[in-house]
């Protein structure tokens, strides 16, 4: 089994402003007081909950041939948010090592993801590939994001995924998702990051004959 690891740049938001206007009092009429706001329980004042600024999901999608012996072109397709995401395939410049022709980047603010394709070892699926990952890295454990499923483990500085390819007895998909300088977390906790929970439970496969 082959080693790579993951990867992402960053997306701002933008901001509002509020206008106030001032009303004009008649000559000679006095002010109206001000009312204040009700002082929420314990003295503090209620803060109105920051809404989440809505998706704009984009399709990314990674295309390679599966297997020597019958062949296959497998496509891979995922969604992301592209307002905080920058999806590409790259050929040159890897988040990490790949000795593939091509892989997906995704880049974000707290991440960054290299996913590729990687074949089993003559007479090995994935049960057998889960075994010897087990044997050799630690955080071993799988995982499920929706309908994907697949093995987690830890290598270096950067968490990789599994997830075996659907209706493919050649290939699976590594994932390495690297923290960036400014994700305040252990890197490890990446695994349950909520944008890689979504992104990865997006995955789907398209075998061409």
């Amino acid at each position: 089994m082959k080693k790579a690891l993951i990867l992402v740049p960053v997306c701002a938001a933008a901001a509002g402003a509020a206008v106030f206007f001032a009303m004009k009092k008649p000559k000679g009429e006095a002010a109206p007081k001000e009312k204040k706001a009700p002082a929420a329980k314990g003295g503090a004042a209620s803060k109105k909950e920051k809404k989440a600024a809505p998706k704009d999901l984009k399709s990314g999608s990674y295309s390679f041939i599966s297997g020597f012996q019958n062949a296959a072109e497998v496509e891979m397709s995922l969604q992301y948010d592209s307002n905080v995401y920058f999806f590409e395939i790259i050929d040159e410049d890897f988040l990490t090592y790949s000795s593939d022709s091509h892989v997906a980047v995704i880049r974000g603010a707290d991440f960054s993801m290299q996913l590729e394709y990687a074949g089993y070892y003559g007479g090995e699926d994935f049960s057998g590939l889960s075994k010897s990952v087990s044997e050799r890295y630690q955080g071993f454990g799988e995982v499920s994001y929706g309908a994907v499923k697949g093995i987690k483990y830890l290598d270096g500085d950067s968490v990789c995924l599994c997830i075996p390819v659907t209706d493919d007895q050649a290939s699976y998909i590594l994932v390495n998702i690297l923290a960036s300088k400014d994700y305040d977390e252990p890197f490890y906790t990446l695994v349950d990051h909520p944008d890689v929970k979504d992104i990865i439970a997006s995955m789907q496969f398209t075998k061409k004959a």
